[in-house]
């Protein structure tokens, strides 16, 4: 038996309809697949050979084929929860694999699994490895089911209609309260400094410090820019006697004044980390500079609040459909 074997999209399509799914090949000019879909949900299988090269006519021989199917513009799944579930999937999967690739504005997660031929394959085990790879699939869609989408639009409105509320008259501020409250516990950057602020103001919310900084803190792990002048404040008030406590506001001080938009949050967090530059000198300053120059975020949220925040806000949020 050869050690090759020729590959084509009509091979592909039968194996998938002796599953009991439809399928449809297409060619266009960048790459080739087989349409299908299984539980409701479309799906498309690109086989690709050497050099990640698409199969593009009914004659390709290779001794290596890679199955390839994503989920794509997965920006309503963390990426921390999604790099998770890969993990989770790749440790209980022999021969598919689940991640997660970046792109501009979101990312997306592929799964692949390759096929060699050694020594030849029969037209019925060629058809064995493509259901294989279809029923890795059917249990990644079964995994990503399990996970908590996340309704970004809903987080949006949500978030934009506490601060028309806090910027109104005679309207019963605890509903933004509420608001916030919500929107921090589903993880977003933005309710999370502002509820930070609440508890740091002291007005709606009894005022407290550590709870400001706790939420603070979780927002910078977001990193949202504004959560970072946020600590680097309060820090600075706290910290008076405290140097480590100095050269922690330091470095959020500096991250701030780095990436803060233009505005006056940037030139306020400017101004603050001068003043943190003049009180801890020119050794701890240099300490503070490596924190920041090291910090990353856990999960770099999509969307950051900017200078003014409100209801001008405007987001896109990932559609979360399957390709």
């Amino acid at each position: 038996m050869s050690n090759s074997m020729i590959f084509n999209l009509p091979s592909i399509a039968d194996a998938i309809r002796n599953m009991g799914y439809k399928s449809q090949e297409f060619i266009n000019d960048k790459f080739s697949g087989v349409e299908s879909a299984t539980n409701g949900r479309g799906f498309v299988v690109c086989p690709l050979v050497a050099d990640e090269q698409p199969v593009m006519d009914d004659s390709t021989e290779a001794t290596q084929l890679r199955f390839r199917t994503c989920w794509i513009g997965m920006d309503n799944l963390e990426e921390s929860q999604a790099d998770n579930l890969c993990n989770w999937f790749n440790l209980n999967q022999s021969f598919t694999k689940m991640y997660r690739q970046a792109t501009e504005s979101s990312y997306d997660i592929w799964l692949e699994a390759d096929l060699y031929v050694l020594d030849g394959m029969s037209v019925a085990a060629f058809q064995n490895r493509v259901e294989a790879f279809i029923k890795s699939y059917e249990y990644a869609m079964k995994c990503l089911e399990r996970c908590s989408y996340i309704d970004k639009n809903a987080i949006i409105d949500r978030h934009n209609k506490a601060i028309e509320i806090l910027d109104g008259l005679g309207e019963d501020k605890k509903e933004a309260i509420t608001l916030y409250r919500i929107n921090s516990y589903l993880g977003f950057a933005g309710s999370q400094n502002n509820f930070g602020d609440q508890f740091e103001i002291g007005k709606l919310l009894p005022k407290d410090d550590l709870v400001a900084v706790y939420w603070y803190t979780r927002a910078s792990e977001r990193g949202e820019p504004t959560a970072y002048y946020s600590l680097a404040t309060i820090l600075l008030e706290s910290s008076r006697d405290n140097i480590d406590g100095l050269i922690l506001a330091a470095q959020y001080a500096i991250l701030a004044s780095e990436q803060l938009p233009e505005g006056k949050n940037r030139i306020s967090a400017t101004e603050t980390r001068e003043a943190l530059r003049s009180i801890i000198g020119p050794e701890n300053y240099e300490i503070a500079e490596t924190h920041a120059r090291n910090f990353r975020p856990i999960y770099k949220e999509k969307w950051t609040l900017g200078d003014s925040p409100g209801p001008d806000v405007t987001v896109v949020p990932g559609t979360g459909a399957l390709n």
